[in-house]
């Protein structure tokens, strides 16, 4: 009796398989929107300070002269390339998110396809269905064991990301669908990354997009060249699943695979802090543009959010960095109340982090688990305010701006990369990405598109 594929199996096949033709037009459209955002916080990233450790880095690592670093126009080995930009596209939080499952699938694959179309010539109807295969996998994985690995402490992009970047690099390496269960195998041994971040600060959680690059393209330059993994590595007994979760559900890895499409479950960021406050700060900025409570005011803040969002941005109240000012809810909070705005050079501000009235504020914030927040509203927000006088408060939003139950319009998408890409770009320049971005599909060769990444 012949014996029935498992996950991995099918999930190789998918990712191997898959066609442009086969996509249709609306995912074909949102993937482009995907692209373009994600050059948009590489742009913005690749000025950061932080992120700038893993550009020095590479710098100092040389290599051979391969692809492309965003803005700078350094030419370095495929693998540093995609370490760097992706740390660019994932390191100021204004990337975006797997609505439902969590991580970053863009910031996992598009550094990856872009660092790959300078190896050879890849069309952008490939790179367009690299990203689509490469987020799916991703997404449906992280799927799969949320919210049990984020109990556990595991960063839903660290240990999935290398599956999103493996499937983009398979695919544009052009491995057989045996090869690429092999790069899964390979992939998973990348596989790691704790959030215990989020609740004492570091930065290193800037760089878990770029391990999860360069970890993709490593395995699938290992698979191609005949190193072997798991042909269970997802489902086994000591696989991904098992491994990084107590509770699991393998059969949503691959229900209407190939028919849903995953990266229409997008959203983008809006504001640059971490997802699970998003919702809050949508709240706030309603309920200070509908009524004038000062601050002093203000008694307490109780934040209903998921057990997951709780976790994750619920901790830190005093911040040492700018990673712990964009994971604190509190802090972010604060900001919105007393700045009207969460703009990134207020998290960036190291005076703010200290500033008296602003802590003050922020300790008055309050989150609790709300078991009504799942599903659909995994990321909502129930907001209290109680005021000195008694007065109570309720501002609530199910979904925040940006995600696909609540979503921005291209025109908005555009505008944010307009102002993203500009602390970098020319007009001009912006201009001509958004152009080719828009016909991707058209491009013979993608490599064409890399040099308008790059700083006049």
């Amino acid at each position: 009796m012949e014996q029935k594929d498992g996950v991995t199996r099918i999930v190789a096949r998918f990712a191997a398989g898959l066609r442009y033709e086969d996509i249709p037009r609306e995912v074909i459209e949102k993937t482009k929107e995907c692209i373009l955002d994600q050059i948009g916080v590489e742009m913005i990233g690749s000025t950061l300070e932080w992120n700038n450790i893993a550009y020095r880095y590479v710098l100092g690592m040389g290599g051979r002269a391969e692809s492309t670093i965003v803005n700078y126009g350094t030419k370095a080995p495929a693998l540093d390339t995609a370490f760097v930009n992706a740390t660019f596209g994932q390191g100021c939080e204004l990337d975006d998110v797997g609505f439902g499952s969590g991580g970053h699938p863009s910031a996992a694959t598009v550094p990856v396809a872009l660092a790959l179309c300078e190896t050879r010539p890849v069309s952008g109807k490939e790179i367009i269905a690299s990203v689509v295969a490469g987020w799916d996998v991703m997404y449906r994985m992280l799927f799969a064991v949320r919210p049990s690995a984020n109990r556990r402490g595991f960063h839903s992009h660290g240990i999935a990301g290398p599956f999103g970047a493996v499937v983009a690099a398979a695919r544009l390496l052009q491995l057989s669908a045996e090869e690429t269960v092999n790069a899964f195998g390979i992939a998973c041994s990348h596989a790691a990354g704790s959030t215990e971040y989020d609740l004492t600060g570091g930065e290193v959680k800037r760089i878990h997009a770029g391990l999860a690059a360069r970890a993709g393209i490593q395995s699938a330059l290992l698979a191609k060249l005949g190193l072997t993994g798991p042909p269970t590595i997802i489902e086994g007994k000591r696989g991904f699943c098992s491994v990084f979760a107590d509770q699991y559900n393998t059969a949503v890895i691959t229900e209407n695979l190939g028919t849903d499409f995953k990266i229409m479950n997008v959203w983008f960021k809006v504001f640059p802090c971490v997802s699970t406050v998003q919702s809050v700060i949508d709240a706030l900025k309603r309920f200070i543009e509908e009524h004038h409570v000062r601050t002093e005011q203000i008694d307490e803040i109780q934040v209903g959010l998921s057990e997951t969002a709780a976790m994750h941005g619920g901790a830190i109240y005093e911040p040492k960095d700018v990673a712990s000012a964009q994971f604190s809810l509190p802090f972010s909070v604060a900001l919105r109340f007393l700045k009207k705005d969460n703009d990134l050079s207020l998290y960036m501000d190291q005076n703010l982090w200290n500033d008296p009235t602003l802590l003050a504020l922020a300790k008055k914030v309050k989150t609790y688990a709300n078991p009504e927040a799942k599903g659909d509203k995994s990321y909502s927000a129930r907001v209290e305010i109680k005021l000195v006088d008694r007065r109570v408060f309720h501002t609530d939003q199910d979904f925040p701006r940006g995600c696909p139950l609540n979503p921005i319009t291209r025109d908005e998408i555009q505008i944010k990369f307009q102002k993203l890409a500009g602390r970098v770009l020319t007009t001009s320049r912006i201009a001509e990405i958004i152009e080719t971005v828009d016909q991707l599909e058209k491009l013979d060769d993608v490599s064409k598109l890399v040099p308008l990444l790059v700083k006049q």
